[in-house]
């Protein structure tokens, strides 16, 4: 089964040639490495030609990384298609386990997606992707029947961690290129109505957050990132994308609090007393009422089973 790998790019010249290799040295006998270079202005096309006809380099006008993506899978000759950032680590066997695992399963599983550690400034663990993400399965490698109530409460990396079945990427239309940042999220939940994914618990990803980036930078940036959450939510509510009830209810929910966030925020911003203590309590209230409803019983739990 050939394993068609993307790696989007945008002035990585310091990072790209480690990530490349980390694709190329997988071990699954078929893989295709398609590298989309998205208008880099510094010396990535230099550190990408070394590779020769090993990958193949497709380059473009700066469009976003979700064009990127999408441009290098309508490129791609696999059946199955994984992305790697141009910043991160693929550990050994990364492919061959995911593709094994999504053979054993038949059909059934629409993708699968493994674990990643984190890595902060020096290059020191600072965790791991799963355990931010309360995702807590009793065995190794097997099937999670559940990816939609999961995400619709919170967010898993996906991006570096997934490889999904081609006609199954097609079918929810792949990346929403208007969208640069949470597009992995945005996309994840409209797969997770497709069927039931293959989970793998071992780290085989190493995820960089002390590089340069739209992602990383929002992420340091609190206010930003909470009006791209709310954008993103706002939008999967508004389309729907076949979410059931429950999950759009928890979405509803999460929205709310975000709302309240944003709020908070621009209140602790300002120069007044009385504001910063009204926008400090406000989000100590947003905060335990999330707390409370992952302590109850409504709050979606991991089910999946070993295969």
């Amino acid at each position: 089964m050939l394993v068609s790998i993307i790696i989007p790019a945008f002035n990585r010249e310091s990072t790209i040639a480690a990530s490349v290799e980390s694709a190329l040295a997988q071990d699954h006998p078929k893989i295709e490495v398609i590298v989309v270079d998205d208008g880099s202005t510094d010396g990535t096309i230099g550190e990408l030609e070394r590779f020769g006809d090993r990958i193949v380099v497709i380059r473009q006008p700066n469009a976003g990384p979700s064009a990127a993506r999408n441009r290098g899978v309508a490129n791609a000759k696999g059946e199955i298609v994984a992305f790697l950032d141009s910043d991160d680590l693929w550990l050994p066997g990364k492919v061959s386990r995911q593709v094994a695992l999504m053979e054993r399963a038949s059909s059934r599983l629409v993708c699968c997606v493994c674990n990643a550690e984190v890595k902060g400034a020096g290059g020191y663990s600072i965790g791991n992707t799963f355990d931010y993400a309360g995702i807590r399965p009793d065995f190794i490698e097997g099937v999670w029947t559940n990816p939609q109530e999961v995400l619709s409460t919170r967010f898993l990396l996906f991006n570096q961690v997934v490889a999904i079945r081609r006609e199954a990427f097609d079918l929810v239309g792949g990346f929403n290129e208007k969208l640069r940042l949470l597009e992995d999220y945005e996309l994840s939940l409209r797969l997770s109505t497709s069927g039931d994914w293959g989970l793998i618990r071992d780290p085989l990803v190493v995820k960089y957050n002390d590089t340069n980036g739209i992602g990383v930078e929002c992420m340091t940036d609190y206010r930003r990132h909470l009006v791209v959450k709310h954008e993103v939510i706002s939008e999967v509510l508004r389309v729907g994308h076949g979410l059931d009830r429950a999950s759009l209810r928890n979405l509803e929910r999460e929205l709310v609090d975000i709302g309240v966030l944003l709020k908070a925020a621009d209140l602790k911003a300002g120069e007044k007393a009385l504001p910063r203590m009204t926008g400090r309590a406000m989000e100590f209230f947003a905060r335990g009422r999330k707390a409370l409803r992952r302590r109850g019983p409504s709050w979606p739990r991991f089910a999946g089973h070993a295969i």
